[in-house]
């Protein structure tokens, strides 16, 4: 699912020459967020994509999608951990749902709970109407996100595209969860445009070597301007190693890329906090 008028607003602030920063995976890390959209100095015909996965084993997913929604500025396209909570956030669902438990597994509870500590008051008293008013809107929203979004020498998705198939037969399947075949292509998905996607963390790309987490991962092959014919950004902020944690934004107007070091403290007793309203 694409959306035209986000594309045409991108491409127009390309052509003026404004910045468009692409932002990989936030994963409920708001204050990390919040301090690189800092650093990007955003004028006001600058723009954010954010590629999915604002949500999930982060301590404050509830708080990364409001920043999103607030600024207009910022748009977002749907990544695999949004389309679980469309199909898994049930305020007073099933506990044994399939789709509910698949959620919770991949970090879901950590989501929930933030949203549960937004709307409960420091008396411990929650206000279940308004939290379920803002599930279901937050999840509309989420649901209609685009799943990918093309511009003249860009396409921008979550995960990606397979090379086995037509471009334009894809869909939510392919551009929310798709890996190896993607990862492993010897030719340009797209001739004409970079991909620039999330979804697998860089270090893997990389081969899973130490000596790569926080890094952007570029392709070896290349496209008929010379350009790498995929960028990956998710440089992995949930990781539980003693090693750099990172928040990356590529400029698609001057292949700067800016990052920001996780700022939360990321220790078993946070990671148990996030879980407790």
């Amino acid at each position: 699912m694409r959306n035209e008028e986000i594309e045409n607003d991108l491409q127009k602030s390309l052509d003026d020459g404004a910045s468009v920063w692409v932002v990989g995976d936030i994963h409920g890390f708001s204050i990390t967020f919040e301090n690189l959209v800092d650093i990007l100095e955003l004028s006001d015909n600058d723009r954010v994509v954010v590629l999915g996965d604002l949500i999930d084993r982060g301590p404050d997913s509830y708080n990364v999608v409001k920043i999103v929604q607030s600024d207009s500025r910022i748009y977002s396209t749907k990544g695999n951990h949004e389309q679980m909570m469309v199909e898994g956030f049930i305020p007073n669902g099933i506990p044994n749902k399939l789709e509910a438990n698949l959620w919770l597994r991949n970090g879901g509870i950590a989501t929930a709970a933030s949203y549960i500590r937004a709307f409960t008051d420091e008396n411990g008293q929650e206000n279940s109407i308004a939290l379920e008013t803002e599930i279901v809107a937050d999840k509309q929203w989420m649901n209609c996100l685009p799943t990918h979004l093309i511009l003249d020498k860009w396409r921008l998705v979550h995960a990606g595209y397979d090379p086995r198939t037509d471009l334009d037969e894809q869909g939510e399947a392919e551009h929310l969860w798709i890996r190896t075949p993607f990862h492993n292509s010897q030719t340009a998905i797209d001739e004409q445009r970079c991909v620039v996607f999330g979804h697998t963390p860089t270090m893997l790309l990389f081969g899973g070597s130490n000596d790569n987490y926080g890094k952007v991962w570029y392709s070896d092959t290349r496209l008929q301007d010379g350009r790498a014919a995929s960028i990956g950004i998710d440089t992995c902020l949930f990781h539980e190693q003693q090693l750099p944690a990172w928040l990356s934004a590529i400029n698609l107007q001057t292949m700067e890329v800016r990052q920001m070091p996780r700022v939360e403290i990321w220790n078993d007793q946070a990671r148990h906090l996030a879980k407790i309203p």
